[in-house]
């Protein structure tokens, strides 16, 4: 979690202040690392609350006592064999009844767990800072990728933008090729007969109109709400 934690929020604030396929393939390499190392720690810490939870598997943990009480059982078991051949079936219900008496204080045994518990529980504590700490690194990789996708959405609106730029400029720009072409159709006006001046006056009249009409609806856009 700590070689996770070392690599996972340089490579986070990297991608945050540059967006790039490197470093977007960092940051999915690395999701990819929490989301398996948190499964493994969860994995253990349900493991861990399960034996807190049940004091008989924690008993059945104790193999000494256990070993102990298995051999005390096998040398009461031999004392009964030895017994006089002539006494062998009222021996053997002896024995019996002294196997069943055995193992039902092995059954009922129960040994000091508190150790075990309180060893466990300081376990179980570590354990779910370390889920803690993959939960706020989860968060911190939600948190850049909602934040890597408003920056997308940002960058998306001023291409919308800048196209509805082009294509107004491409509508004026049209307008102006229309006077153009009247002008260039063959057709007698009184305009070519009049003097030169009158031909750089038509000229720059159009590129005037259509400058106007461009910043006319560029502020019709802005003013609508449509640009920015």
């Amino acid at each position: 979690t700590l070689t996770l934690e070392k690599e996972a929020y340089p490579a986070l604030d990297e991608l945050t202040s540059k967006i790039s396929t490197l470093n977007l393939e960092r940051v999915r390499q690395i999701k990819s690392r929490l989301v398996a190392l948190s499964g493994r720690v969860q994995k253990v810490r349900d493991e861990l609350e399960h034996l807190l939870d049940d004091d008989m598997d924690m008993a059945e943990m104790y193999l000494t006592d256990k070993l102990a009480h298995q051999r005390a059982g096998e040398s009461s078991s031999r004392i009964n064999l030895e017994n006089d051949a002539s006494e062998q079936e009222d021996g053997d219900d002896e024995l019996g009844v002294e196997t069943e008496s055995s193992q039902e204080s092995l059954g009922v045994l129960k040994p000091n767990i508190e150790e075990l518990e309180m060893l466990l529980e300081a376990y179980f504590v570590q354990i779910d800072g370390t889920l803690n700490k993959l939960s706020h690194l989860r968060e911190y990789v939600d948190d850049t990728e909602d934040y890597i996708n408003i920056m997308l959405d940002e960058k998306q609106n001023q291409l919308l933008q800048m196209g509805v730029m082009l294509s107004t400029a491409t509508v004026v720009t049209t307008a102006g090729v229309v006077v153009v072409g009247l002008f260039g159709m063959n057709i007698g006006i009184d305009l070519y007969n009049a003097p030169y001046h009158k031909f750089w006056e038509t000229t720059w009249g159009t590129v005037v109109g259509c400058v106007i009409l461009y910043i006319l609806a560029i502020a019709f856009g802005k003013r609508s709400g449509l640009l920015q």
